[in-house]
């Protein structure tokens, strides 16, 4: 597969490759998709979370916060 960057973000990738940020514009595109592809993977699971919690399978908001409390607890004592 054959892809060519859009006209106008041909300066953006020029840059990012002049300024030594990436080796070549296929690096730039390829960072590009894999940012992508975090994103869409986000979104499924953050959709599978919506989902489970209509489904009724959630924890109660006191339980988190007192785990999250427990956990910031124990990094405060160097504990892992």
């Amino acid at each position: 597969m054959s892809t060519g960057i859009p006209q106008d973000m041909e300066p953006f990738v020029q840059r990012m490759v002049a300024g030594r940020r990436f080796l070549s514009e296929q690096d730039v595109v390829t960072e590009g998709l894999r940012l992508l592809q975090a994103r869409e993977t986000l979104r499924e699971e953050v959709a599978k979370g919506f989902a489970s919690l209509d489904a009724g399978h959630g924890v109660p908001a006191d339980q988190v916060f007192a785990r999250a409390e427990q956990r910031i607890a124990e990094i405060e004592r160097g504990e892992r």
